[in-house]
């Protein structure tokens, strides 16, 4: 169908849509042309354009072939004219000269047959797409109830996190009025100093008044009355100017509010970073001996997502084919990065640690990584490496040790067989929440992996 709306055929109208077309005439006929062109010719066909469908015409489309389409062309499936074959390459002759031609007659009952398993197939195929189109919508609906449950989610963290800087920062700011009146007491201490002069003088008054009436035993009673008030007036008035005083004394302790500049950064740092979207792991393959089944491949990637992206892993040292040596150690992961030591004891525990940093394997060198942790995938954690300096060290014949800082506060294992066989059937776990649970306890035989990542 052409984008184009046909217009009237006759030219006086060219400019006018068309609303039929006449088969035998082969003209477009707009609204002025259609009574017109019936009664002169009321036994042509008449197609009424729908929404400006397309018409079939069986003559040739091609420029300056006014030709009748007789001929199918095998190789473009195509109907096409006599000009279209002229060995003539002339005024757009001869597209199809060297073509595989027949003429309409004989392709009859191939397209024939041919259409009949074209409707079954758009049967099944409307069949299809509508059940389709149904299941399309029910996991749209579900995907947008997952969607707003997961801004729900996330709305609920950061409600609690603004909730409790709110009440945090009341907190503070309570805190600072309690501070400011115990050093100067409220600002109701201006007004009543204010007050101080016009009180004195009026007390004053009073006092010259009463100390002249001592001889009028008649105001006894008044006098002593104005005595005690002037006592009591006396001692507010003193507190007040005690307050002055203290006000004054505690102008020089300034009052703030400490934070490190490190710390608040580190803040700021953390919240732009917090939380995360995890998108849908690719499914990894793995030639593992401790990863045996995909479950526990796609249980390990889920874990690992929440600390790092992993593209794909390759195996590059395992214990079950490579020679447990220091030597061969370093031939295997000298220089390479993102790399993941994965042990199985006792044919239960399944744990391990990633290391970010390029390594060099040397002898009794300590590796930091920041970005290194352990992991455990029979508990589903992860463990933070205390001292990011001490997450890698390796010796020669003896141990790989990973986050200990020569206080057992790490975890150890080992590849060598000459100076550390109960360490080899005994791997040990010291301080990833101060317990053994990535391990099962002594006599725990050891399989021993080493993967590279691509993040």
């Amino acid at each position: 169908m052409e984008d184009k709306k046909k217009k009237c055929s006759k030219i006086e109208h060219k400019d006018i849509d068309a609303i039929s077309y006449c088969q035998e005439c082969k003209i477009y006929i707009c609204n002025k042309c259609s009574n017109f062109h019936q009664e002169l010719f009321n036994n042509h066909q008449i197609n009424i354009l729908d929404n400006n469908q397309e018409i079939f015409i069986d003559i040739c489309k091609e420029k300056n072939h006014p030709l009748k389409l007789e001929f199918y062309c095998k190789n473009h499936n195509k109907l096409c004219c006599a000009a279209c074959l002229t060995k003539v390459e002339t005024k757009g002759y001869g597209q199809h000269k060297d073509c595989d031609i027949c003429i309409i007659e004989e392709i009859k009952e191939e397209k024939k047959n041919k259409l009949k398993n074209n409707i079954k197939c758009l049967e099944d195929l409307s069949n299809n797409l509508n059940n389709s189109i149904k299941e399309l919508k029910e996991l749209f609906e579900k995907i947008d109830e997952r969607k707003e449950e997961l801004k729900t989610k996330i709305q609920n963290i950061f409600t609690k996190l603004r909730t409790a800087l709110n009440e945090r920062e009341d907190e503070l700011l309570l805190e600072v009025d309690n501070k400011y009146k115990d050093l100067y007491g409220n600002d109701n201490i201006i007004k009543e100093s204010e007050k101080l002069p016009n009180k004195i003088k009026i007390l004053l008054e009073k006092g010259k008044i009463s100390d002249n009436e001592w001889k009028d035993n008649n105001k006894l009673s008044s006098i002593i009355n104005n005595c005690i008030n002037i006592e009591d007036n006396i001692k507010n008035i003193n507190i007040i100017n005690d307050n002055i005083k203290k006000c004054k004394l505690n102008n020089e302790k300034n009052i703030d509010f400490n934070i490190e500049e490190d710390h608040l950064e580190n803040f700021i740092k953390n919240i732009k970073i917090f939380g995360q979207i995890n998108y849908p792991n690719k499914i990894i393959k793995l030639n593992s001996l401790i990863l045996k089944d995909q479950d526990e491949i796609n249980k390990f990637s889920n874990l690992l997502s929440s600390q790092i992206k992993i593209k794909n892993m390759k195996l590059i040292f395992t214990s079950n084919k490579d020679e447990l040596n220091f030597v061969n150690l370093q031939k295997k992961i000298n220089n390479k990065s993102n790399l993941i030591f994965l042990f199985l004891t006792g044919n239960t525990r399944i744990f391990g640690l990633f290391v970010k940093v390029q390594i060099e394997v040397k002898h009794d060198v300590y590796i930091k990584d920041d970005n290194a942790f352990v992991f455990s995938l029979n508990n589903n954690k992860i463990y933070k490496i205390l001292i990011p300096e001490y997450a890698l060290r390796f010796y020669e014949g003896n141990p790989i040790i990973i986050g200990n800082t020569g206080n057992s506060n790490g975890f150890w294992t080992c590849f060598g067989k000459f100076n550390c066989e109960n360490l080899l059937n005994d791997p040990k776990i010291f301080d990833f929440q101060k317990s053994n649970e990535l391990t099962e306890g002594k006599n725990d035989p050891i399989i021993f992996e080493i993967f590279q990542v691509i993040i």
